[in-house]
């Protein structure tokens, strides 16, 4: 046979072949494709997930705060729905629900192929008119799911927190976060996420044309664990009524001295306070105004309420993320330094180096500019008396700020750019400030602790972005001195470029008070299983220990006590009632620019023999804080002593 009939023979013979191949392909994939897809979905298993109850949160004395119930919901498995029942199935929802049929199917799309979501919660008479109708919403079941409940409602707010769905953020750290499973956000909810979310159930089945063929036992969800917090309700609810009636008393003291002619800048409208435990460092009561209710994300928030919630900064936690100057409540800390370290005293006429004396005259008179211009600070009563020679204790007692200063002054000309330049913020470091406390709690920040390094930071950003506004631009010149005396003794009063929040006021004190203990603050004391076993103790982990003497810290007690008994807070206090010899405090006033009102600021501990409560008031722009925060401190120390607070009056016009 010739070669080339035996190539012919052999092309047909292949051609053949391939031809077989390829119709066994075509009968495959489309003759039998449907079916073989169909026979594929009957042998997968589909899993389906349903979510646990949250667990509960109690306040100290196990007062419930928050729970979980289970509730109707409607839910559709895209598993039941064929592609031609969608639209119908959309239109009746729709109709059911009051839910707009665009936005309804938006969300359908978007669950995908074999998807089962929830779509709404609905009352327990609609979940029965709907039941009736099963049989024309292909794919709708009617399931009881958990439901977050705040009994508390605005009360503890920030210390609780909310829910909400995972974001992109959420997604970035865990690639595998179930998108429909509501997680923690601000507040224990976040911070004990892991405890509180307990574990989802498994549904698994196989489906043929829309019904179940085969399924598995079902795996049941384990609820979540609950939380036991320090925080003790009656005294939150009195400290949050407190601040209100705190912030309202700002207003009419303001609408006062503007009918008198004096300058007034803004309406006051927010505030924080803290109650510490100085021997635990567990927070009894934590506020935060203007505050918000947690129920209102439990089934998703409406855009327009979550604007103004933010417009008003009501998700902001002020006591832990508040940047304020700590004012005269800072005079405290450097009390202490001038104690522990015999800070230096600059060489004047109304300064006697010697005895440690300073003429409170009213005004600070500093060396020349170059310009031949007097640099004068005036004291917050210049103008209205002079305390005369004071030494430190009567100092602390009357708030005078030009002692403080002279210590600053002092320690700046002695030891400027010595290892001991930074001894005042080192002692601040130490107590609590310029980091965060480590509360648990998201969203703390550091606070700033003024100092020759962090303006030579600032310095270097701003010489790269003129426009920062990190610092005077004189200070930058070739002249200039980018840290200066002024700045330490502005610091020394606890003002200037310092920044502390409520909580870093709330625990240096603590700090002072207990001997030099520094520990960790804590919301929440215990984690318990749903049978009140305790899984886990959450107590406050001790940092580090301050050497303050024993000397200094009784000095400095008793000098708190003369603060409220006969100096600057005595007019908010001359009503306290039985223990007042326990009771000792510091007023401050903040000031933060030329054209808004100070903050008000005081601080108190009790009792004075075995101080166990620091109670830090912070009136946002609320004025004096002997006048404002004092009167509101002093209400809530009432109720700590076991004495009926007295209504909340304006005191005295102090520092």
């Amino acid at each position: 046979m010739k070669f080339a009939v035996r190539l012919g023979i052999l092309g047909i013979v292949f051609v053949a072949m391939f031809s077989v191949v390829g119709l066994r392909l075509w009968f495959v994939q489309v003759a039998e494709g449907p079916a073989i897809a169909q026979a594929t979905e009957e042998q997968t298993w589909i899993q389906k997930t349903t979510y646990a109850p949250r667990g509960d949160i109690y306040d100290r004395n196990g007062v419930l705060l928050v729970t979980s119930r289970m509730v109707p919901a409607v839910v559709i498995d895209r598993t039941f729905v064929q592609p031609e029942e969608r639209e119908e199935l959309i239109k009746r929802l729709s109709a059911l629900l009051a839910i707009d049929a665009e936005e309804l199917d938006a969300v359908y799309e978007k669950e995908g192929i074999n998807a089962r979501f929830q779509v709404a919660i609905v009352s327990n008479e609609l979940a029965y008119r709907l039941n009736e109708q099963l049989d024309v919403l292909p794919g709708v079941e009617i399931a009881r799911v958990p439901e977050r409940v705040y009994l508390s409602g605005p009360t503890l707010a920030h210390v609780i927190g909310h829910l909400g769905l995972p974001d992109e953020a959420d997604v970035e750290e865990n690639p595998d976060i179930d998108l429909n499973l509501r997680i923690g956000r601000l507040g224990v909810e976040s911070a004990y996420d892991q405890f509180l979310q307990g574990t989802s159930g498994i549904l698994e089945y196989r489906v043929r044309r829309g019904e179940i063929i085969d399924q598995k036992p079902p795996l049941a969800p384990l609820p979540g664990n609950s939380l036991e917090l320090t925080i003790d309700l009656e005294l939150q609810q009195l400290v949050e009524l407190a601040l209100e009636e705190g912030i309202a008393l700002s207003n009419a003291v303001k609408d006062a001295d503007h009918l008198a002619g004096e300058d007034v800048f803004g309406v006051t409208e927010k505030a924080a306070a803290v109650v510490l435990d100085a021997k635990t460092f567990e927070i009894l009561a934590l506020a935060s105004v203007p505050d918000f209710d947690p129920q209102l994300f439990v089934a998703g928030i409406h855009v327009d309420t979550y604007a103004d919630l933010n417009e008003r900064e009501a998700l902001f936690n002020r006591a832990i993320g508040g940047r304020y100057p700590p004012a005269s409540t800072f005079k405290a800390i450097t009390y202490t330094v001038i104690e522990e370290e015999n800070l230096p005293f600059p060489d004047r006429d109304d300064v006697d180096v010697s005895d440690r004396l300073v003429n409170c005259d009213g005004k600070f008179i500093l060396p020349e500019l170059a310009d031949g211009s007097q640099q004068v600070k005036r004291d917050w009563y210049d103008g209205i008396t002079s305390f005369g020679w004071l030494d430190i204790h009567d100092a602390l007692r009357n708030s005078c700020n030009k002692f403080f200063w002279a210590a600053g002054l002092g320690t700046y000309l002695a030891w400027d750019r010595t290892p001991r330049e930074t001894v005042i913020q080192d002692w601040a470091g130490d107590l609590g400030y310029g980091s965060a406390t480590g509360i648990d709690l998201e969203g703390e920040i550091d606070g700033t602790i003024p100092s020759r390094a962090e303006f030579e930071r600032r310095a270097e950003i701003q010489r790269e972005n003129p426009d920062a506004g990190l610092l005077h631009p004189s200070r930058l010149e070739d002249d200039g001195a980018i840290w200066q005396g002024g700045d330490l003794m502005d610091f020394a009063i606890g003002q200037g470029a310092f920044e502390a929040t409520p909580l870093q006021v709330a625990v240096s004190y603590a700090v002072l008070a207990n001997g030099g203990r520094v520990m960790e603050p804590r919301v929440v004391s215990r984690v318990i299983d749903s049978s009140g076993n305790t899984v886990q103790e959450i107590s406050s982990p001790h940092v580090r220990t301050v050497p303050i003497t024993s000397t200094t810290r009784e000095s400095l007690l008793a000098d708190l006590g003369r603060v409220v008994s006969s100096g600057t807070a005595r007019a908010a206090f001359k009503d306290f009632g039985d223990g007042l010899d326990q009771i000792g405090g510091k007023t401050g006033t903040a000031e933060i620019s030329a054209n808004k009102d100070s903050h008000a600021w005081f601080v108190g501990v009790a009792p004075l023999n075995s101080p166990q409560y620091i109670v830090v008031v912070l009136v946002e722009e609320g004025g004096s804080g002997g006048r404002i925060a004092a009167p509101v401190a002093r209400h809530i120390l009432q109720y700590l002593m076991g004495n009926v607070p007295t209504p909340i009056e304006a005191g005295e016009k102090t520092d």
